[in-house]
């Protein structure tokens, strides 16, 4: 979902930035490479790891402040071709579902603000699983709630850690980069890389 349906990850890694700045906490972009596609909570351990008297409860009630304040301002739009490839294979009859390192509760809001974004037949949310990305349980729990095979399906990331649990799922991994480059390991596993979604629709031949 984040940095993949919309454009989430940009907006908070500029938020994260400028708060930690605020606070006196230099979170520079090579440390923040590594935050990327990572669940939030070990995104704060890797915070306390690295910054010493890191304030964290005054940085994350700010940080989730001022998202708030953007979300309902409509500020965070979808990735580039993301609404045109969830209507096609919504038309196409494609059963869709989202396995994200979210919260239920984002993703409900994110629904609210872009219903027509989230023609979903699954949702599984960071609450329903035991192993985080890169482990691949998020993506088996999916394709068994869409009983269907990993195998049969395609997975579209945006993330090295997303990628690494889509490739070991079994399933067609392709990866969208949005802040994160490819690691070696993930290009060699990707069925496909493309710059946007609007080139991965158009290259749909591609898939299988």
């Amino acid at each position: 979902m984040d940095g993949l349906l919309l454009d989430t990850e940009a907006t908070l890694k500029r938020i994260w930035q400028r708060e930690s700045a605020r606070l006196g906490f230099d979170l520079n972009d090579s440390l923040y490479a590594h935050l990327v596609g990572v669940p939030n909570v070990l995104c704060e351990q890797k915070l306390t790891h690295w910054f010493k008297d890191f304030p964290l409860a005054e940085f994350r009630a700010n940080w989730k402040a001022v998202r708030e304040e953007e979300r309902r301002a409509c500020a965070i739009p979808p990735m580039p071709g993301a609404l045109e490839l969830v209507t096609w294979l919504d038309g196409q009859g494609v059963p869709l579902a989202l396995a994200t390192s979210s919260r239920r509760e984002m993703v409900e809001r994110n629904r609210e603000a872009w219903p027509a974004l989230f023609r979903f037949a699954s949702i599984m949310t960071i609450e329903q699983i035991e192993r985080s990305k890169p482990d691949p349980d998020i993506y088996l729990r999916t394709c068994a709630a869409l009983k269907v095979q990993p195998r049969d399906c395609v997975i579209f990331e945006d993330s090295n850690p997303g990628m690494r649990a889509a490739i070991a799922s079994g399933a067609r991994a392709m990866m969208i980069p949005d802040l994160a480059t490819p690691e070696p390991d993930v290009r060699e596993g990707a069925a496909r890389i493309y710059p946007s979604l609007i080139q991965a629709l158009a290259s749909r031949e591609e898939w299988f």
